[in-house]
C-alpha cells in the first residue's frame, strides 16, 4: 500500500504556506497531500442525482469501493446529495482514495431519530483524505430529542494518516468531528459551525493537528465546546496533539476543553489561535498537559465603554484584544483554567 509522504521538518498546507518546524517528538503529516492515481470516478457517472430528494447513497458508495485502493479520487460536483447516515449502509470511506467535492457539493444527512449517525466514516483505513465541500447535519429535522452522537466525520477505530481540508460540518445533531481510536490525523482549513454538541470531538487518538480552521456556534448540549479532548475509559490515551492558527468563536461551552479524569491527555500545543469565548480554556484532571505549551494565543473580550467617554448609557460595549506575551515561563495563565477534582473520601459503613 502507498504511503504518503511526510515533510521532514515543516507541515505544508493546501495553498503551500509553511506553517511550523514539526517537533521531532510528533510529526504531523502535511495537509498538502496529493492523489497517488489519475483514477477519478465521477458519483454522477454512477447515477447520483444531487437534487435534494434523490437517496444518492448507493451510487456515492458504488464510486468509492471502485476507487478505493488506487490512490484515485472519488468526485461530487455540485449539487445537494441526500444520503443515509445510520447503520451498516451509511457512506464508509475506504485505504488509499480521496474523496472531493466541489465548493458547491453538499452531503446531507436524510433526517432520522437516531441517537448516533455519521454522514461520513472513517474506520480501519489508511492514506484517506477528504476535501472540500459540506457536511449538513439534520439539527432543523431531527425526528427525536434523545442522544448527542450525530456526527459529520467519524474517524476511527484504527484509522491511520487521515486529511480533512476545506470541509464544512454543520448543523449537526452530535460534533462536526469526532476522532476515536486514530492516528496520524490533520483537519486542515476545516470549519464546524452550528452543531449541537461540539465542533470537534478527540477521545482517542495520537499526533493529530488542527490549524487555520473554525469552530464557532456551538450550542444544544453539553459540553458544547468548539474542541473538547476528553477520553471516555481509563485505557484511552490522547497524546500529541498541536492546535494552532484557528479561531474559536460564540461557543457555549468555551473554545477548548480538556477533560483526563476518565482516561490519559498529554503533550498538547495550543498556540497562535483567536478565541472569542467567555472562557477560552478548561483543562480539567490533565496534569500532563503544560501551560507552557499553551502561548501566543489572542481573546476578543467586550467592555463597557469608559464614563469619560460620554453621558450615554446606550453605548456599545468595546472589543478588548488580550495577547499571551509571558505564556513560555508559565506565567501567563489568563487564557487558561486549570482544575483538578477531589477524590472523594469514602463513607464509613452504618
Amino acid at each position: 500500500m502507498t504511503s504518503r509522504a511526510t515533510p521532514p521538518l515543516i507541515l505544508l498546507i493546501a495553498a503551500g504556506a509553511v506553517l511550523f518546524a514539526a517537533p521531532a517528538h510528533a510529526e504531523f503529516a502535511g495537509c498538502a497531500v496529493t492523489p497517488t492515481s489519475s483514477v477519478v470516478v465521477n458519483v454522477n457517472d454512477k447515477g447520483a442525482k444531487g437534487d435534494g430528494r434523490t437517496n444518492d447513497t448507493p451510487a456515492i458508495q458504488k464510486a468509492i469501493d471502485e476507487v478505493a485502493g488506487t490512490g484515485g479520487t472519488v468526485y461530487v460536483p455540485d449539487g445537494t446529495y441526500m444520503v443515509r447516515a445510520t447503520g451498516k449502509r451509511r457512506l464508509r470511506l475506504r485505504s488509499n482514495m480521496t474523496l472531493k467535492l466541489s465548493n458547491g457539493a453538499v452531503l446531507s444527512a436524510i433526517p432520522s431519530g437516531s441517537a448516533s449517525y455519521s454522514v461520513l466514516k472513517i474506520a480501519k483505513a489508511e492514506d484517506v483524505t477528504v476535501v472540500g465541500g459540506t457536511l449538513q447535519g439534520d439539527r432543523a429535522r431531527h425526528e427525536n430529542q434523545t442522544g448527542e452522537w450525530g456526527m459529520g466525520i467519524y474517524i476511527g477505530p484504527d484509522a491511520k494518516r487521515v486529511t480533512i481540508a476545506g470541509v464544512t460540518a454543520k448543523d449537526m445533531w452530535g460534533d462536526g468531528f469526532y476522532v476515536g481510536g486514530a492516528s496520524d490525523v490533520a483537519f486542515c482549513s476545516v470549519t464546524a459551525t452550528h452543531n449541537r454538541r461540539q465542533g470537534l470531538s478527540i477521545v482517542e487518538a495520537n499526533k493529530i493537528l488542527v490549524t487555520d480552521s473554525v469552530f464557532q456556534e456551538t450550542r444544544g448540549t453539553r459540553p458544547s465546546a468548539g474542541i473538547d479532548i476528553e477520553p471516555d475509559r481509563p485505557e484511552q490515551r490522547v497524546v500529541n496533539v498541536r492546535i494552532q492558527n484557528s479561531r474559536f468563536i460564540n461557543n457555549a461551552g468555551g473554545g477548548i476543553m480538556i477533560a483526563g479524569k476518565r482516561g490519559y491527555v498529554a503533550n498538547v500545543e495550543i498556540i497562535l489561535n483567536v478565541f472569542k469565548e467567555a472562557r477560552p480554556i478548561l483543562v480539567e484532571n490533565a496534569p500532563a498537559v503544560r501551560s507552557t505549551s499553551i502561548c501566543d494565543n489572542r481573546h476578543i473580550g467586550q467592555q463597557a465603554p469608559p464614563a469619560s467617554e460620554g453621558l450615554n448609557p446606550y453605548a456599545d460595549a468595546v472589543e478588548v484584544v488580550s495577547l499571551q506575551d509571558d505564556c513560555r515561563s508559565g506565567r501567563d495563565l489568563r487564557f487558561e483554567v486549570k482544575r483538578q477534582s477531589k477524590k472523594k473520601k469514602p463513607q464509613a459503613a452504618n
